[in-house]
Order: structure tokens, then sequence, then C-alpha cells
């Protein structure tokens, strides 16, 4: 690595930069004493005003060096500073970055979500199968709706993976994939609704009373997910 001071911040490193450029940063409010840093010769990363500070003069005040007493104090005094300085930040802006919440709704995407579904397909299935040679549509409706959710669920997958990447875009690439879902998943129960021509009645009302159940369960999903993209602290910390 090329000598200089190195800065993690927004989920990557930068630098090297100078100390003066540094300071420049700092006066611009680009930085904070308590953005993470590193230089050459550090195992691990440190507070930026640490590093700053081993290179100030020290302001001469005796000839009288410091006792390990001193040293242990000052030592102290400066990490209880720093920690009340990052307790004050996270107080005042919030959490940043892809945790919480926002983790779990990447997990649900390409773990969670895909597990689940595609185990419900198959289930569905299975129970369906019987009636097959006396229902020829009902194959076909079931087999049009495992295709369509099957493409929503591969979607979703994509989307968790960028946003779990750290995307800057995360925000909207997130509401662009509940309105692609949502009006998605209306859409193939529509289409699987209308292919059920030569099912009796009574199957054809339970069909639509079950659909419409899963209807208001998927918009109530929608809804959740939507708000918290709206309201919550985190997100509008990591995307502004």
């Amino acid at each position: 690595m090329k000598k200089g001071i190195y800065i993690y911040q927004n989920n990557k490193q930068e630098g090297p930069y100078s100390e003066e450029h540094i300071r420049g940063m700092l006066e611009a409010g680009d930085v904070s004493n308590i953005s993470l840093a590193w230089r050459d010769g550090m195992s691990d990363w440190q507070p930026l005003k640490t590093i700053l500070s081993m290179n100030e003069p020290a302001q001469i005040q005796n000839t009288k060096p410091a006792t390990s007493a001193e040293k242990d104090y000052n030592e102290q005094e400066i990490k209880e500073e720093t920690q009340e300085e990052v307790k004050e930040q996270i107080e005042v802006h919030g959490p940043s970055g892809v945790g919480g919440w926002l983790l779990f709704f990447c997990v649900g995407l390409t773990i969670l979500g895909p597990l689940f579904s595609f185990g419900q397909m198959e289930i569905s299935w299975e129970q369906a199968k019987p009636a097959f040679d006396f229902y020829p549509s009902l194959r076909t409706a079931i087999y049009w709706e495992n295709l369509g959710f099957s493409a929503i669920i591969i979607y979703g997958f994509i989307v968790g993976c960028i946003i779990w990447g750290g995307s800057p875009k995360g925000k909207e690439i997130a509401k662009k994939y509940l309105l692609i879902r949502l009006f998605g998943f209306i859409g193939v129960e529509i289409i699987a609704m209308l292919l059920l021509i030569d099912l009796p009645a009574e199957s054809i009302d339970a069909a639509i009373a079950s659909c419409f159940g899963a209807g208001i369960r998927e918009f109530i999903v929608f809804l959740i997910w939507w708000f918290y993209f709206k309201k919550s602290k985190r997100v509008r910390n990591t995307y502004g």
C-alpha cells in the first residue's frame, strides 16, 4: 500500500490521503474525528482522532515526563471521549448500512423466501396431482402459477443480492421490486383463475377465496416493507 492515511466509510476503504488533505476533509465535514482510519505500521483501524493526535506537537508544560499512571489515565480519557462521541453520533444519526431489518429483508429474498416458496409449490403440486386426469385445466393453472411465482422469486433473489452487496441505489431497487412483486402476484393469480374452466362451480369458488386470502396477505407484506423503506432511519442514513 502507498503511505498515507486510509479512511473507511460508506462500506469501503478510501485513500491514501495526506494529513493536510485529511484535515481539510475534517473542516469540510466529509469525515469526522471518529471515522475509522489506518496508516502503515498500525495493527488495526483506529478513530481518526487517535491517528492525528499522534503527530500533533506536544505542548510543553513542564520537563517532568509523565508517569505510567498518568499515561494510563490519559489513554483511558481519550478512549472514553471517543466512545462518547460514537454514542452521540449513533443517537443523532441512527444506524446505517445493511443490518437490522434491512439485512432480514435481504436474507428473506435470497434464502428464506425461495426455500419456503419452492417447498410450497412442491406440496401444492403433489396434492393436486390426483385430480389432473379429471380436470386438465387444473394442471395448466398450477403450472402457470409455479412458472409465474418462480420468475418473481428469481427476481427477488437478484434484488436481495444487489442490496446485500451494498448498492447505493438499494432503496429505489427495493421499492421497484415491491411494486413489481405485488402486481405480478395479482396478475399471475388472475390468469390462473381464468384457466380453471372445467372445474365445478364449488371448486372455482373455493379457489377464488383462497387466492383472495393470499392476495390480502401479499398486500399486507407489501405495505409493511413499503413503509419500512419510506420511514426507516437505517434506510435514510444508508441511502439518503
